[in-house]
């Protein structure tokens, strides 16, 4: 039993690292995981409420990529096929092709973790 749940906290701590890589301060100022009912699972900055994007994911649920535009920054949302999505939050000055290009190594580097 401590075997398994050690397993258990290890990729937890694996995932959130993948989350946590995210972050460089460039392109990609938070992120964040959420599970496939909504709830956030990591997060990088307490500042950050990725929740709220839940009525969005709603209005398009067939859409693997989604991207807001705001007045101070830009989300992007992006589903995994596991029904979780990863969430980052990008200066509307930012680089937005590098921002994209990492979501999409992240959605494949913590696959195995979820």
């Amino acid at each position: 039993m401590q075997i398994v749940m050690s397993c258990q906290r290890f990729r937890l701590n694996v995932g959130n690292k993948v989350i946590a890589d995210l972050v460089d301060g460039e392109c990609i100022i938070s992120a964040a995981l959420m599970d496939a009912d909504g709830f956030t699972i990591d997060r990088t900055s307490n500042q950050f409420k990725p929740t709220t994007m839940n009525e969005i994911l709603d209005l398009n649920p067939d859409s693997e990529l989604i991207t807001v535009v705001g007045e101070e920054s830009t989300i992007i949302i992006s589903k995994l096929e596991t029904g979780h999505s990863i969430v980052i939050q990008c200066p509307n000055d930012g680089n937005l092709g590098k921002a994209r290009l990492k979501l999409s190594r992240a959605k494949i580097a913590i696959l195995p973790f979820l």
